[in-house]
Formats: C-alpha cells, sequence, structure tokens
C-alpha cells in the first residue's frame, strides 16, 4: 500500500486515470494533465495570458473579476465595441458641436458616418463638447406689457398674442418668464369658483351673471372641455366692485365674505384703475 500510494505521489496515474503532477506552463494540456492550460483575454483589462483551469478564464485576477462582474449587473456589455470612431470622424464631430448644432446637424452628421446619433451625443460629452444652441432674444418692453396684461392666459394663448406683433416665443419661456416676474401672484383677480365662494353662492349663478351681461369676464384659454365646464373665466377685482355698484340687488350681504367685500369696495387706486380698464371679454 505505501508502495502504490508513493507511485501516485510521484506522478504515476491516479485513481481517476489522471497524472497528479499535471504540464507545466510549457505543456499542451494533453491526457496526462489533470486540468488543461488556457490562452485567453481578459474582458476588462484585455490583457493576454495563460492559465491552468477547468474551462477558459474570462478574467486575469479577482479584482478584474470583481470589476467585470459588476459592470455585467449594472447591463454593460463587455464585448468589443459596434461603433469604431476614427480619427477622420471626430474631426468632424468637432466640427459641428463647435459651430451649431440646433438645426438637425447631428442628425444630419450621423447619417453621413453612419453612426447611431446616441453614439455621436454620448461621445460628444465624453470630449466635453457643449452643443451650441440659438441664444433667445432679450425681452422688448412691447413684449413685457402684453404679457402683464394677459398673464392670466395660458401660455399657448400669450404665445399667439406675441406672434400678432411679430414676437416668436416658445410656451416654456413664455411660462418661465411669467414665473420670474411673479405676474401670477400679483393678478388682481380670481376664476367664477373663486368669485361665488367669495359671494356664498354657487358658480353657476356667476356663470349667469357673466352670460348676462352683468359681470365683465375673460377666459384664461384652457383646454378643457365641454363635459369639464368648459374654458376658465378670470374676473379683475375692478369687474367685481363694477359689478357690485352697478348691480346691488344681485348681492346678498348675508352671505358674503364681509372682509373681503370690505376690501373690494374700498382697494386703492380705483380711480386710476377704471381710468385704464379695457373691459371684459365673454368670449
Amino acid at each position: 500500500m505505501a508502495a502504490g500510494l508513493s507511485a501516485s505521489a510521484v506522478g504515476g496515474p491516479g485513481i481517476f486515470g489522471f497524472s497528479m503532477s499535471g504540464g507545466g506552463p510549457g505543456g499542451n494540456g494533453g491526457e496526462g494533465s489533470l486540468m488543461p492550460w488556457f490562452d485567453f483575454t481578459c474582458l476588462t483589462c484585455e490583457a493576454e495570458g495563460r492559465l491552468l483551469r477547468q474551462q477558459k478564464p474570462k478574467y486575469c485576477n479577482r479584482k478584474c473579476k470583481s470589476k467585470g462582474m459588476s459592470l455585467e449587473y449594472l447591463g454593460y456589455s463587455l464585448r468589443p465595441a459596434k461603433h469604431i470612431i476614427t480619427p477622420h470622424m471626430v474631426a468632424q464631430i468637432k466640427k459641428v458641436y463647435q459651430e451649431n448644432t440646433g438645426n438637425g446637424e447631428v442628425n444630419e452628421l450621423a447619417r453621413r458616418l453612419g453612426l447611431p446619433r446616441w453614439k455621436v451625443n454620448r461621445y460628444a460629452i465624453s470630449q466635453g463638447w457643449v452643443a451650441v444652441q440659438k441664444r433667445e432674444p432679450a425681452w422688448t418692453d412691447r413684449e413685457l406689457r402684453i404679457l402683464e396684461q394677459s398673464a392670466h392666459l395660458q401660455p399657448n394663448r400669450i404665445r399667439l398674442h406675441l406672434k400678432r406683433i411679430g414676437h416668436n416665443r416658445t410656451e416654456t419661456a413664455i411660462a418661465i418668464k411669467r414665473k420670474r416676474l411673479r405676474l401670477l401672484q400679483n393678478l388682481q383677480g380670481q376664476s367664477a369658483n373663486q368669485l361665488a365662494e367669495c359671494f356664498g353662492i354657487d358658480a353657476k349663478t356667476v356663470t349667469r351673471w357673466i352670460q348676462g351681461g352683468h359681470l365683465k369676464a375673460r377666459r384664461r384659454g384652457t383646454a378643457r372641455t365641454a363635459l369639464q365646464g368648459g374654458d376658465m373665466w378670470f374676473i379683475k377685482d375692478l369687474w367685481v366692485r363694477q359689478f357690485i355698484l352697478s348691480c346691488p340687488e344681485f348681492v346678498d350681504l348675508r352671505k358674503v365674505d364681509k372682509f373681503w367685500f370690505i376690501d373690494i369696495l374700498t382697494g386703492p387706486s380705483w380711480g386710476a384703475a377704471e381710468a385704464g380698464d379695457d373691459g371684459g371679454d365673454k368670449h
């Protein structure tokens, strides 16, 4: 028995028919070795190596394996890049991103280079090239005046008012400018539902006053459908005061909010406001 063990220890055939000594790095991993040698390329660092393994390895060490498996878990592919950007492509991408990218130049460049747009955009970002966009011109006094007068409307309606006088502004630019000027917070008016609460009545009664021509009001230009009650009304405090003075028989003093009612009737600078009033629009 001792002689048999020593024979296996020095490289004789083992109980499974494999040699326990194996081949060295210069061996060919033939039938005399327990595990074969594999020539491979690390998927993480791309280093070439030769290791003795039961199957072909993917990584050269534990650090590369940890990093590679983390990338695979996050969804990154470790395969060779499908779209290669050549130095000639780099020059064209840099030229477009440094001149103008606001009129479809990037899409045209990607089509010409045979690359997807995301590839061109991602490469430009990695190089620190910022897309050049056309800057919006400064707001004129006339535009600001129209914006203040139409602040109660929706941005798409305000855009149409500005377009009539030759100014083209996006709805986003209008909304941002109105917010920065705090025009919505400074609107001296309310909707039909808010006015109904102040009078202590139903909103339908306020709508009848408007449709009957007793109370001035304007549409806000919302996209509400007929099933939702139609477009919302905007009613200035000045028009509410004029309504109270001209139609006192419609007002029930027992139901109104007394603090709001006093503020409406005794508001500051009503004379100047009435002089500059341009009337309501029921349509």
